[in-house]
């Protein structure tokens, strides 16, 4: 991990194969398009954009646009937060048109403001497709919050399931080990736990966190699900290095081997949590269950304001 203050193409003497991003109400939606170099181009474009109505969302959308069709071939693809399937299946075809090679292509991602499961499920088919060792992935954090962070960023939960293609597949008569990375959703983290009812529960906290002054704040807005289990089952991982996220959830899971335990994680941090998480679930196919805990609504009170750093997650 390491942050960048200029994006250019991975090879020198040709543009980028593919370039995915996602369009947000939150401004740090352009933090990659303004990090690219004039002379950046990329083959194929694709901008996800959730199709709720959102001032904020198309305003930032036409930003990127902007931006992005100078650089090569757009396309946008029309989304919903609840059901991202099709979406991504339209994706997947017009990859497949393509037809990348693994010697000479670059697939370049910007995860900044997928919603989890839908940047769980997109890994996944990047990773199907045979591209995940030609793919390079950037984020870009949040400047700040417009409210205070002990507010949740979500109210209630809709549903609480595996996502699909990452349902484990361990017998049910093991005891089942829940591990939650927690965010600033603690209802959410609480209604997780309750809803799974496991035999044992590991609570992971960022550490550090983005900022020095956010430390504890993770452990103060899941105060009520950590004094029911016990400050005995936190671990800690790192909030931003993905592949050191995967290394940790390694070391923390040592004790609880998969032929002895069926294990769920549900990743309710950051994002390069959740890409550490997949780098994690891609080493051990089948072992573990993902589990998405739906909100039923976002708190439009809770959002990031301006752009922070860009973040170089993966790269070839």
């Amino acid at each position: 991990m390491k942050a960048i203050n200029k994006i250019t193409c991975f090879y020198p003497d040709r543009p980028d194969s593919v370039f995915i991003s996602c369009a947000s109400f939150e401004e740090r939606c352009l933090g990659v398009p303004k990090q690219l170099s004039v002379d950046y181009r990329f083959n194929s474009g694709f901008i996800f954009a959730y199709d709720d109505p959102n001032e904020e969302r198309e305003k930032h959308l036409q930003k990127m646009v902007q931006t992005l069709k100078t650089k090569g071939s757009l396309q946008i693809i029309r989304t919903t937060e609840d059901e991202p399937h099709p979406a991504l299946g339209e994706l997947a075809a017009e990859l497949k048109k393509l037809r990348l090679s693994t010697n000479n292509s670059i697939v370049t991602i910007d995860i900044t403001t997928f919603t989890k499961r839908h940047l769980l499920l997109l890994l996944r088919i990047i990773d199907d497709l045979g591209f995940w060792d030609i793919s390079r992935v950037y984020y870009t954090e949040p400047k700040d919050y417009v409210t205070d962070l002990y507010l949740p960023m979500s109210i209630g939960v809709r549903a609480i399931s595996p996502i699909t293609g990452f349902i484990g597949h361990g017998p049910l008569s093991k005891p089942t080990l829940l591990v939650i990375i927690l965010g600033y959703e603690g209802d959410r983290a609480k209604a997780v736990f309750e809803n799974l009812d496991p035999n044992d529960v590991l609570l992971v906290v960022p550490k550090p966190s983005y900022r020095p002054e956010w430390e504890g704040r993770t452990e103060l807005m899941n105060g009520q699900l950590i004094k029911i289990v016990g400050h005995d089952r936190i671990r800690y991982i790192h909030s931003q290095d993905s592949l050191m996220i995967a290394r940790q959830l390694e070391e923390i899971l040592g004790d609880y081997p998969f032929d002895e335990w069926r294990c769920s994680i549900v990743p309710l941090g950051t994002k390069p949590q959740a890409l550490g998480t997949y780098v994690f679930w891609r080493k051990n196919r089948g072992n573990f269950s993902i589990i998405y805990a739906q909100p039923l609504k976002h708190n439009e009170r809770f959002f990031s304001t301006g752009i922070g750093r860009t973040l170089s997650l993966i790269t070839p």
